[in-house]
């Protein structure tokens, strides 16, 4: 990631979501702090070592094994699909994301491939990557 601030949408509802809740408070703070990495497709790498440096840095409580844990309960919450893309990479798409990120103004291309089945959302752009007027006077 380019290090690039960008708006990411995370709901009051997340902290009475039982799914969540499941992750203890390592994993917790894991989800809701990757939902701010991920691209604007909703995706990120998975290799834990890549995830604790990417999100966790600091958090000296957060090792690569709580990770590893916090990973395999959220792809058993279903709220993370774990995948490899075409070359090999472990990479990860948050599940509800659409549902979650609907206030996003812009919808860039990603970063990553998607899994198998996913459809990304794209917004369209007029020149030089400006909405045009129709596009801002849609509902």
């Amino acid at each position: 990631m380019s290090g690039k601030a960008e708006s990411r949408l995370i709901y009051s509802s997340i902290s009475t979501s039982e799914r969540v809740a499941s992750l203890g408070v390592k994993g917790a703070l894991l989800y809701t702090w990757l939902i701010t990495h991920c691209d604007s497709q909703g995706r990120m790498p998975a290799k834990p070592r890549i995830v604790k440096q990417q999100v966790v840095p600091f958090i000296e409580e957060i090792t690569v094994k709580d990770v590893i844990e916090a990973l395999e309960v959220m792809r058993e919450q279903k709220l993370i699909i774990l995948y490899n893309d075409s070359k090999g990479r472990l990479l990860l798409q948050v599940a509800d994301w659409w549902e979650w990120q609907t206030g996003l103004r812009y919808k860039s291309e990603s970063h990553y491939e998607p899994p198998i089945g996913w459809e990304d959302k794209l917004t369209p752009r007029g020149d030089k990557g400006r909405f045009t007027k129709e596009e801002t006077d849609s509902p």
